[in-house]
This record gives structure tokens, C-alpha cells and sequence, in this order.
């Protein structure tokens, strides 16, 4: 299994493989619409940067750790990785326990990566007036994005994608640091996939689908 979609219909008629479905589409909205935001406007992270990764801690909705958590779990399947993350609990400042510096992107979960850092640098906010504006990343000591813009036309705003995310949890709404959130939710995710006969470790010959 090397893909979300895949992840999602692995899981799916249950509540987990639902909410991941959720996201995933929420999450490829956002991409399209960050995407086209950034070509337009010229706004890039300098290549190779990661530096927000170092000093920053994710805050994430349950949906969102459980989307990671299955990830590091069916598609990474890397033991230390989650030992990390497990670790890291009570770490509110950072480093995110995900961040890679040997990797392009920087984050060891990429596709599966919390709404914040798709959004960090890649999208407005609405200021105390209402406006969308943009401001340019202080990391971002190479002036590879703008400094200032404020838009009269509609653009992607970060507080709206967060309350579309928020809406996915309904009473798992409250948000916490991606290590305990993460963590709680691997537990939860393994007793499923025992359930439903996900579980690599299972000894006979069942037919896998997360093993593809």
C-alpha cells in the first residue's frame, strides 16, 4: 500500500476510513487552490527550506492525527519513526518529530501532512479588519515571496480552511500537539486493522489490502 486513497479504502465502511476520506478530499481542495494561489502571486519557500519544521510544533485535530497516525503505521511502517513521535510527547515548541532535513520536502509523512503546514507561507489570512492578506514568511531570509499583499479580488484564507477542518470532527473538534494526538490515535488504529484483518503481523493468509 503506497497511497492515501488506498489507506482510505483499506479502511473503508468504518468511521476511521470515513474521516480519513474526508480529509483527504478537503486536503486535495486545498492543494489546488494554494497551488494556483502561490503561481499567481509568485510565493515560494526557498528551495531546500525546512526551517519552520525546526521551530515549530503542529497543533492537529483528531482527523488529522489519525490520518498521520495510519499513515506512519500502513504506509511508512517505520518503527522508530513512531517511537519518535512517541517520544515527543509534552514538546510544544519543536522540532516537529516528522521533519526530515535530508528529504526535499522535509516532512517523513508529506502526503498525509496537518492542514498548518500546507497552509504555513502558502496562503492569506484575514487580518482584525476582515481583509485577506499575505505576509512573507520571517524564515524566508531569501525574499523568494512578497513581502506584503492585501487582496480586494477572493483568495484562499487559512481561517476558512481551518473552520472546513474543525467542521470534519464534529465532538473530536478540540485540536492538540501532533505528538499526543498522533500517539493517541495509534492504539485505536491498530485495534481496527486487527479487526478487520489489516494487520501485516497476522499469521495466516489472509489477503492483505493495505499490503499492495
Amino acid at each position: 500500500m503506497d497511497s492515501i486513497a488506498q489507506l482510505c479504502s483499506a479502511f473503508g465502511g468504518t468511521y476511521a476510513g470515513q474521516s480519513m476520506t474526508d480529509l483527504f478530499s478537503l486536503y486535495t481542495e486545498i492543494e489546488q487552490k494554494t497551488a494556483s494561489f502561490c503561481r499567481e502571486h509568485a510565493i515560494a519557500c526557498a528551495q531546500g527550506c525546512g526551517t519552520c519544521c525546526e521551530h515549530f510544533m503542529p497543533d492537529i485535530t483528531a482527523s488529522e492525527a489519525r490520518l498521520v497516525a495510519a499513515y506512519l503505521l500502513f504506509i511508512k511502517k517505520d518503527e522508530a519513526l513512531i517511537e519518535k513521535v512517541q517520544q515527543s510527547i509534552g514538546n510544544q515548541k519543536g522540532p516537529c518529530p516528522l521533519y526530515r532535513f535530508d528529504s526535499p520536502f522535509h516532512c517523513s509523512v508529506y502526503a498525509a501532512r496537518p492542514l498548518i503546514c500546507r497552509l504555513f507561507g502558502a496562503c492569506a489570512y484575514q487580518d482584525k479588519n476582515g481583509s485577506a492578506v499575505f505576509r512573507r514568511c520571517k524564515y524566508n531570509e531569501e525574499k523568494t515571496m512578497p513581502e506584503h499583499i492585501v487582496f480586494e479580488s477572493d483568495v484562499p484564507v487559512m481561517q476558512d480552511y481551518s473552520y472546513a477542518l474543525r467542521s470534519l470532527d464534529g465532538q473530536e473538534g478540540e485540536v492538540g500537539f501532533l505528538p499526543e494526538k498522533v500517539a493517541s490515535m495509534l492504539d485505536q488504529l491498530q485495534f481496527l486493522a486487527g479487526m478487520l484483518d489489516l494487520d501485516d503481523s497476522n499469521p495466516d493468509d489472509t489477503p492483505n489490502p493495505l499490503a499492495s
